[in-house]
């Protein structure tokens, strides 16, 4: 009898983990992600509302896929701190990845035409050098090192979970900029060699499923598209050769709720069966997904999108 997709899935995980493995499976993983957010005054009681609301429901973390305001907006300390402020109050831990708005964009000349990378070592320095802010000791992290603190990956419920530092604008990279190129490179190189050693986490613990967590929309629908992210998609071909589990990748960036299949496969022109793409919705909408991993599920990601306005409706979410 000819196997079927689903049962190819699990022979091939059997044999990735090993006898016995798949009877070892945790629970499943069930979390709140959110991006793009907040841009704008108006944005920030809608935002604790729905972070009040994860919390109640019992998100062991929250994740931030970056952008915490808008892209012409004034780069400054003080957004820094107000945002740093609002995740350290949270009682769960904040697993956030810096989004473009925080420092690629800060040339622009409504967000203060300042330098971007200057603006890179403080955001790394406001939400990365002091544990109180993000809390990830909690859930028993591993950084990249201090040049690139927030790459990191933890192991919950049988999932891995990697957070790597990929940006709108291009992935940063601009030809006419050699700072800005050689920086791309060097982060572009630090996050290939993050993954793979995340890759070899996954298959020395046992992991049956990844989560991958970046700000950028990779723009998949363009092939190989912009320079910024072919490394990055061709990185994730070559994962999907090695991991034989169901991959997630979430990302904000484009501010649109996705949840599709978009990677494709060059050896067969069609999509990944097993790699799913989650983008958040974003500003003007305040909103986030919950998102549950469950690889013994006949679709391993449950993918719940939840809005502001609906939780108000309801009466949900404190003030």
């Amino acid at each position: 009898m000819r196997a079927t997709p689903r049962c190819s899935f699990l022979l091939a995980l059997g044999i990735w983990l090993g006898p016995g493995a798949m009877g070892l499976a945790s629970e499943p993983l069930r979390f709140f992600a959110i991006g793009d957010l907040p841009y704008r005054e108006s944005e920030e009681a809608p935002l604790r509302r729905l972070l009040a609301s994860a919390v109640a429901q019992r998100t062991p973390f929250i994740v931030h896929v970056g952008d915490i305001k808008g892209g012409s907006a004034p780069c400054t300390d003080a957004n820094l701190l107000e945002i740093a402020a609002l995740f350290g109050a949270q009682p769960v831990p904040v697993v956030y990845t810096p989004g473009d708005n925080e420092w690629t964009d800060c040339h622009r000349a409504g967000a203060g035409a300042l330098d971007p990378l200057a603006r890179l070592a403080r955001v790394r320095q406001v939400f990365f050098e002091d544990p109180q802010v993000l809390r990830l000791s909690e859930l028993g992290v591993t950084r990249q090192g201090p040049d690139y603190p927030e790459n990191a990956y933890f192991l919950r419920s049988g999932v891995l979970v990697v957070a790597l530092h990929v940006v709108g604008s291009n992935n940063g990279y601009d030809r006419a900029k050699p700072a800005a190129v050689a920086e791309f490179q060097a982060r572009e190189a630090a996050n290939r060699d993050f993954l793979e050693r995340a890759l070899n986490v996954a298959k020395a613990r046992q992991a049956h499923a990844l989560v991958i967590l970046i700000q950028a929309n990779p723009l998949f629908e363009r092939g190989r598209g912009p320079r910024g992210f072919r490394g990055f998609k061709d990185d994730l071909v070559g994962l999907m050769r090695r991991f034989p589990g169901p991959v997630l990748l979430i990302h904000g960036d484009t501010h649109r709720f996705k949840h599709d299949r978009p990677l494709i496969d060059p050896a067969t022109g069609s999509p990944f069966d097993r790699l799913v793409r989650v983008e958040v919705p974003g500003s003007p909408t305040v909103g986030g997904v919950w998102i549950t991993v469950d690889p013994r599920a006949a679709d391993p990601f449950g993918v719940e999108p939840v809005y502001a306005v609906s939780l108000e409706a309801l009466g949900e979410g404190g003030n």
